[in-house]
């Protein structure tokens, strides 16, 4: 007799109630955020704060597992969900004053050396296994009709944020650039994972994707030496639940499976050092004039 989990029954389902993309200008930085559960005070310090008090989204997914002998727990058996995400835009554009003063983008997806990545953060001294099997994040429930067996409930969350300076030393032109344009476009899937044991290989139950966009410009007013935001795009929004593994061929499959590095977290801070730390292409692009076609009323 065994436990049977019955892959059929799997569902995910996506909430971000009171979320949306958007991003706020602070003191110091603006905040790129999902709004709900957001800090818009991090972007008023220097350093900035942490943008993220809770996750904005959260997906559910949901299995039964039958019990065939009578049994009154999972056993070695494990549940749990691992996001894997491609960046198609994530970029920072600067600009001077004055047209001397030159201009720079900050490219931190040309810093990337792996896109789709796996996305999980694990906390300190956690492996990215405990991370995505974390007990912290599962409800089994007994049940005995009309089937014995568990009712798994497995959660997960995100929050994706940023903090992006308003200004920005352009070593080029020697001159100050401030903040021009931020362009941020992600996809994201979520697979939910079982296995045996924590010695065997997961297999997908099933997936469900999801997306969010910024794409906005700043401009600023001479008198007050202040930004001014104008939204061109924002969006957050999820995809359909799919039951089931992909084909085997599929990448983000493999990546989400195999959970194989490097992370994008980890990309990304590596991206963003080497922005500051090299000042050379191709994460960060200085130029000693204004980018081609620059818009009149960047200050006015």
């Amino acid at each position: 007799m065994a436990l049977i989990v019955d892959d059929s029954s799997a569902n995910m389902s996506f909430s971000a109630a009171g979320a949306k993309a958007a991003v706020h200008l602070g003191t110091h930085f603006a905040v790129v955020h999902c709004s709900a559960g957001a800090n818009l005070g991090a972007g008023n310090s220097t350093p900035a704060g942490k943008v993220k008090n809770t996750d904005a989204i959260q997906i559910k997914g949901t299995v039964f597992v039958e019990a065939t002998g009578n049994e009154f727990d999972l056993g070695d058996r494990e549940f749990g969900m691992v996001q894997v995400t491609e960046l198609y835009d994530y970029q920072f554009q600067y600009a001077g004053r004055l047209a001397s003063d030159g201009s720079a983008l900050l490219n931190v997806l040309a810093g990337f050396t792996k896109n789709p990545s796996l996305d999980v953060q694990p906390a300190s001294g956690e492996s990215t296994d405990e991370h995505i099997f974390s007990f912290m994040n599962l409800d089994v429930k007994r049940v005995t009709t009309p089937r014995t067996g568990f009712e798994v409930t497995v959660l997960f969350g995100d929050h994706p944020n940023n903090v992006v300076p308003l200004r920005y030393d352009n070593q080029t032109s020697h001159s100050p650039n401030f903040l021009a344009r931020i362009r941020r476009v992600q996809h994201f899937v979520v697979y939910f994972l079982t296995r045996g044991s924590a010695t065997e290989t997961p297999r997908i139950l099933g997936r469900l994707g999801w997306a969010v966009t910024w794409d906005c410009d700043v401009n600023w007013t001479i008198a007050t030496m202040r930004p001014k935001l104008t939204m061109k795009r924002a969006e957050l929004f999820p995809g359909s639940f799919k039951l089931g593994p992909p084909p085997a061929s599929d990448n983000w499959a493999q990546i989400a499976v195999n959970r194989s590095g490097p992370a994008t977290n980890a990309q990304d801070t590596a991206a963003v050092d080497r922005i500051y730390s090299t000042h050379a292409p191709p994460v960060c692009q200085e130029s000693p004039s204004p980018p081609d076609g620059f818009r009149s009323n960047f200050f006015s």
